[in-house]
């Protein structure tokens, strides 16, 4: 009876064994895996600059006083396009899903979004945040443009005759002319610096930069109660545009308004800025020829040939910016050759256009 028991349990070990070493070594895999191939979008950078000017409220008196002709008596806006950028990034094609089944599906790899990006291999991608682009809040006006206005007091005690005590303030006419006289003196003390003129000598270089930068900032914050001031800030934005697998020609991605800025491509107060997308047929048409017999079927795993494209973007009839990119979608599909998916290959693709980057036999 023992012997028996001892038997019964070592046919039982035994046939588990036989049953895990025959998993390991033939593995079957059943259902599907679901990937897409990549689509190229286009995103555009923009970085442009507003230019604040605040007219001085001593503008009357500029030719007068200081022989200034031509101060401005109005505020004005000022936007200007400084650098443009074109560059291309993926994301999934809705119209490129497929599916990967049986043992083939075990050995892709995906990006985070889906992506097909290894058969038998493994990739490291990148996941970055988009930028965002926003409108809101661009205005940097100051609340007071003229903060300086005299270093003399904007107030006098009354006429002595009165005894009142009386502070009374000055009249505008005192306060240019005060102004105007500043000025004067401001240059002849730096003139004065400038031939050592001004007493002790100073200690060293630095010490006469610090004290005739100071002479000629307030020389110009005088100046501008007669000419004007202007504010400038330099803004960042990010458009981005997706084309079909067709060139494209005149789809506008952002407007553009010498008082206005950048502004979104939904804003009529703007001129269009428009994108036109040329596919190279020439590329698509050698690609289909040579793709065009390849066999695929059910179990057949697919990359890209990406295609090319010239990006142009204009502001009416001026050309702001161009560009030669891939672009995922102008090229054609092909099925990988099934005798590298036997497991004996490791293949990487390069997950912003689909296409082939490396393919490899691993070592036994």
């Amino acid at each position: 009876m023992k012997y028996f028991i001892v038997l019964f349990c070592v046919m039982i070990s035994f046939s588990a064994f036989a049953q895990r070493s025959d998993k390991k070594d033939n593995p079957v895999v059943s259902g599907s895996f679901v990937y897409s191939l990549p689509r190229t979008g286009i995103r555009v950078h923009v970085k442009a600059t507003e230019e604040k000017f605040f007219h001085g409220p001593y503008f009357s008196y500029a030719k007068a006083l200081l022989g200034i002709d031509n101060a401005s008596s109005e505020d004005k806006v000022k936007w200007t396009i400084d650098d443009i950028k074109i560059k291309t990034f993926s994301e999934p094609d809705p119209g490129q899903i497929h599916l990967a089944t049986g043992n083939f599906g075990v050995l892709i790899s995906m990006t985070p979004s889906g992506i097909i990006s290894g058969i038998n291999s493994h990739s490291e991608i990148d996941v970055k945040n988009l930028p965002v682009t926003s409108f809101y809040g661009k205005q940097n006006t100051p609340e007071i443009p003229f903060t300086d206005l005299s270093l003399k007091s904007f107030m006098v005690k009354d006429d002595s005759t009165h005894h009142s005590g009386t502070i009374i303030v000055k009249p505008l006419q005192e306060k240019v002319k005060e102004a105007a006289q500043t000025i004067t003196k401001l240059r002849k003390r730096r003139f004065k610096l400038f031939i050592g003129e001004e007493g002790k000598k100073l200690p060293d270089g630095d010490a006469y930069r610090v004290m005739s930068d100071q002479l000629e900032k307030l020389e110009k914050d005088y100046v501008a109660l007669f000419i004007g001031k202007s504010f400038c800030k330099t803004f960042e934005y990010t458009f981005e545009y997706i084309p079909g697998n067709k060139s494209v020609s005149g789809d506008v991605i952002f407007r553009f308004s010498d008082s206005g800025g950048v502004l979104p491509s939904t804003d009529m107060s703007g001129k269009p800025v428009s994108i036109d997308v040329k596919k190279d047929i020439d590329l698509y048409s050698a690609q289909s020829n040579g793709t065009s017999n390849l066999p695929g079927g059910s179990n057949t795993i697919y990359y890209r040939l990406p295609g090319k494209a010239e990006v142009n973007l204009s502001l009416g009839i001026r050309l702001l910016a161009t560009s030669s990119v891939e672009m995922a979608q102008f090229g054609t599909i092909a099925p990988v050759p099934e005798g590298l998916l036997n497991g004996d290959y490791s293949i990487l693709f390069h997950p912003e256009t689909g296409g082939i980057k490396t393919v490899l036999k691993n070592e036994k």
